[in-house]
This record gives C-alpha cells, structure tokens and sequence, in this order.
C-alpha cells in the first residue's frame, strides 16, 4: 500500500526555510524516503538541490520546475500546467530504478498527457503489458507498463503532485 503526503505549492523552502519571493526558480521533487513508505514532495531553491542531495538518501521519482509568483494564488496558468506535467513526466525516467510508484506515475501523466497532445499512444491488445507512447516533440518512445489505478490511487497522487496531472 502506498502512502502519501498531501502538501500544496509552497511559499517557502521544504529545505532551508527561507520564503519564496517573486522570480524565485523551485523545484518541485517527489521523492521516495528511505526510511518511509511515504512519498513526499518538497519545494525548493533549485539553487538548493546540491545541498538538498548531500543531505537526503531519498529517491527522487520526478520533479519540475516552476517560478514562484505572489501575483497567481490561484495556481499554475494551463500552459504552466501543462510543461511542469511534460517536464515531470520525462523526469521520470531520468532514475533507473524499478518502482511501483513511478510505474503508476507514469502511466498516469501517460495518460493525461496524450490528452494534452503531448504524447501519442500506440494500440494496444488485452494481453499487453506495456503501452508505447511517443513524445511529440522529440519522437522519443516510453514503455509504460499499463496500471489499472484504483479511485483511491488516483486520489493521493493528485493530492501530492497538486494540479499538474488534469
């Protein structure tokens, strides 16, 4: 069973504390603790993420980018969604550890992605195991194991990961 962190878009640094301020380049980085079986998402200076890796054993599973702004409480424009979702989604396969979670989290902005055009999906049978789908932009290919997500699953990756996948 997997457990999850909800957590919405900071205002400061998981890492260090200090506040975001207008400009400021965050990541965003989901991570599988060592010690937990909880993901966890932190928010952070991307001129933090040195400091960050030398003091955590965590895996990052995915991250993204986005500038923080005062000016936009109501959350990401839909094109900010979209390139965070497509940078999260490529992140994924930037480890080369075999997780249950990133398989779910890869199918699912799989998913959400081709919606969006981002990725084109090959067909696949009733047997199949693996779904092919092509990024767009630069006809790279990703096989995707097929996950069927419960509600639930569904639900706590939203939660953690906020607006980027709908």
């Amino acid at each position: 069973m997997n457990h999850w962190q909800i957590k919405e878009f900071g205002k400061v640094s998981s890492f260090s504390g200090s506040a975001f301020i207008d400009g400021s380049e965050v990541l965003c980085l989901v991570i599988k603790p060592s010690d937990s079986p909880e993901l966890m998402r932190y928010d952070i200076l991307k001129s933090e993420i040195e400091a960050w890796r030398a003091s955590t054993d965590g895996l990052i599973l995915g991250k993204w980018e986005r500038v923080f702004s005062e000016k936009t409480p109501e959350g990401l424009t839909n094109e900010e969604r979209k390139e965070s979702a497509e940078s999260f989604f490529l992140s994924l396969f930037e480890g080369d550890q075999v997780l249950e979670e990133r398989a779910l989290l890869s199918y699912l902005f799989a998913i959400s992605l081709e919606r969006k055009r981002i990725l084109k999906s090959s067909p696949v049978t009733d047997e199949d195991t693996v779904q092919v789908f092509t990024h767009v932009k630069t006809k790279r290919t990703f096989d995707i194991p097929i996950v069927v997500p419960s509600k639930a699953s569904v639900e706590k990756i939203e939660a953690i990961i906020g607006e980027l996948l709908f």
